[in-house]
């Protein structure tokens, strides 16, 4: 019994680990040429990005968009023209890397 919920516990806490350095890496100067992609999280029901220093500043043409696509609460801090769903198909009006506001 113990060593299940040891198991458990250091599960949660790589997890944690990994998200916390996921968004510790952010956007970087311009977007990758390798596309982020969107993945099922681990908990909950939240996709997140498999690597979100992969995408680059938010263009100013862009911002009003990232806006809708973010939505209350959060705000757009990175863009990728060639961001990808998580089937591996190609977002029309590029992805956008969200953050609590």
């Amino acid at each position: 019994m113990k060593t299940k919920r040891m198991i458990a516990v250091l599960t949660v806490a790589a997890f944690l680990a990994v998200s916390m350095t996921a968004f510790a890496a952010g956007p970087g100067k311009k977007p990758d040429r390798v596309p982020p992609k969107l993945q099922s999280a681990i908990l909950g029901n939240e996709m997140l990005w498999d690597r979100p220093e992969a995408f680059g500043p938010v263009p100013k043409s862009k911002r009003n968009l990232g806006k809708q696509v973010c939505g209350a609460g959060k705000k757009a801090i990175g863009y990728h023209p060639k961001a990808q769903d998580e089937k591996g198909k190609t977002f029309p009006k590029g992805g956008f890397l969200c953050a609590p506001k």
